[in-house]
C-alpha cells in the first residue's frame, strides 16, 4: 500500500524540480539583459557573435576557419543566426512565461491536471515554432557553405564529440578512483568523538 502512494508522489516531486530547474535556467539574466537562449539553441564564440544551431553549431570563428569558411561567408552567416536570433527573442519571453505558469501550477495548494496538460501543449507548440526557425536558419547558413565546408564542419564536430566523450571517461574513472581511495582510508573521527 505504501508503495502505491510513495511512487506516484515520488513522480510528481521529480515532475516539479525538472520543471523548477527548467524555469530556472529560463530565468537566468543574459549579459546586455538579453533573454537566455532555449536549450536547444547555443550561442557562439566570441569571434562569431551569434548563436549556432544543431549538427552545425555552435559555430564559431575557429570551428568556421578549420574548415576554410571565408570572412564573407562568416558574415553572412552571423547575419542569419542574428536574425533567428532576433526573431526568437519574443519567443523565449512566452516560452518563460509558460514556465512560469506552470511552476505556478505545481506549487498551487491543488495541481490542476487540465491545467497543467494545457500549459505543457502550449510549450511543445512554442518549441515548435522555436525549431522550425532555427532550422530555416540552417538551411539559410547552410546555402553560404559549400558542400566540402559542410562536411568539413561535420567531421570537424564528430572529432570534438570524440574528444569529449574521451574526457568524460576520464572523468568518470577519476571518479571511480577517487572513490575507492576514500573507502581504503576512511577519514578519522574528529577528536571529540573519540
Amino acid at each position: 500500500m505504501v508503495n502505491r502512494i510513495t511512487r506516484p508522489l515520488s513522480l510528481l516531486a521529480l515532475a516539479a524540480s525538472l520543471g523548477f530547474a527548467a524555469l530556472s535556467a529560463q530565468a537566468q539574466p543574459a549579459p546586455g539583459d538579453a533573454p537566455p537562449p532555449p536549450p536547444h539553441m547555443h550561442r557562439g564564440g566570441p569571434d562569431f557573435g551569434g548563436p549556432g544551431f544543431g549538427p552545425m553549431g555552435p559555430m564559431h570563428g575557429k570551428l568556421l576557419k578549420d574548415a576554410g569558411v571565408t570572412d564573407a561567408q562568416q558574415a553572412q552567416i552571423k547575419q542569419i543566426f542574428e536574425a533567428a536570433h532576433k526573431d526568437l527573442k519574443s519567443q523565449r519571453n512566452s516560452e518563460r512565461q509558460l514556465h512560469e505558469r506552470m511552476q505556478a501550477l505545481f506549487t498551487a495548494p491543488t495541481v490542476d491536471a487540465n491545467a497543467v496538460e494545457q500549459v505543457r501543449q502550449q510549450l511543445h507548440a512554442a518549441h515548435d515554432v522555436s525549431s522550425k526557425r532555427i532550422t530555416l536558419a540552417m538551411i539559410d547558413a547552410s546555402r553560404v557553405l559549400t558542400p566540402e565546408q559542410r562536411a568539413k564542419i561535420a567531421e570537424l564536430k564528430n572529432q570534438q564529440r570524440e574528444k569529449m566523450k574521451e574526457r568524460m571517461k576520464d572523468r568518470a574513472q577519476r571518479g571511480k578512483d577517487r572513490r575507492a581511495a576514500d573507502q581504503n582510508n576512511p577519514v578519522p573521527k574528529p577528536f571529540t568523538d573519540r
